[in-house]
């Protein structure tokens, strides 16, 4: 996560940024603007979670530029917001953080393809598998969409970050193992509690804010 522009070359970054910026440009124009604008509770949660993750991206641990880990958040956006205006806030977040630690900005859209648009379309297909073949209640959608779809979310990126950087970057894959993945379960686990937990107090406490969830969808009648 985080990896920076020395890693790998040039036109692979500009590349993922076209790449990238198609993504933002077909998230931000079919986003449910107004359904979200309309719930002040939902707007209250975008502008407090944005916060909240723009915080949580600044601690990360790492010994080696591109081995390095941090919550990502997008499960839980994507739950609450839809993946369209979740990807927006994470795209945020990500380029205050690249302002503030003066990162290498033509590494901005590589870094936005792994750990936002892959995450993020994940948790959306995955939110859509649920509703089609799985009971529709409470316990399953926090601990489906929720703790599970986080967690393998944040494998996925760690998958196709290994992946990566073993076919466009100096790093072996003894390297890769021993500075990187022996660390990824940690992450992985983090990430599921911390969504699991947060959508179930959503869910509980501030139903009108998930835009995914609806009281008569899987409470009515359970």
């Amino acid at each position: 996560m985080n990896l920076p522009a020395t890693l790998i070359g040039g036109d692979w970054l500009w590349l993922a940024n076209l790449a990238f910026a198609f993504f933002l440009y077909r998230a931000l124009r079919s986003a449910p603007w107004r359904t979200v604008l309309a719930k002040p509770q939902m707007v209250n949660a975008l502008v407090a979670l944005t916060i909240g993750a723009f915080i949580f991206w600044q601690f990360n641990a790492g010994i080696r530029p591109g081995f390095n880990f941090h919550i990502l958040g997008a499960t839980l956006f994507v739950l609450l917001f839809g993946w369209q205006m979740g990807s927006a806030a994470i795209a945020l977040v990500m380029a205050a953080t690249w302002f503030r630690m003066e990162l290498d900005w033509v590494a901005l859209g590589l870094n936005g393809l792994l750990m936002i648009a892959l995450p993020a379309l994940f948790s959306e297909w995955l939110l859509r598998f649920s509703r089609r073949n799985l009971p529709k209640n409470l316990f399953l959608f926090v601990l489906w969409n929720g703790f599970v779809c986080a967690g393998l979310a944040v494998l996925l990126n760690v998958i196709a970050t290994t992946l990566l950087l073993l076919a466009l970057s100096h790093y072996t894959w003894d390297q890769i193992a021993r500075h990187y993945l022996i660390f990824s379960p940690v992450i992985v686990l983090t990430e599921a509690f911390m969504t699991g937990m947060l959508i179930t107090a959503f869910t509980v406490f501030q139903p009108e804010a998930v835009l995914n969830f609806s009281d008569a969808e899987y409470l009515d009648g359970k």
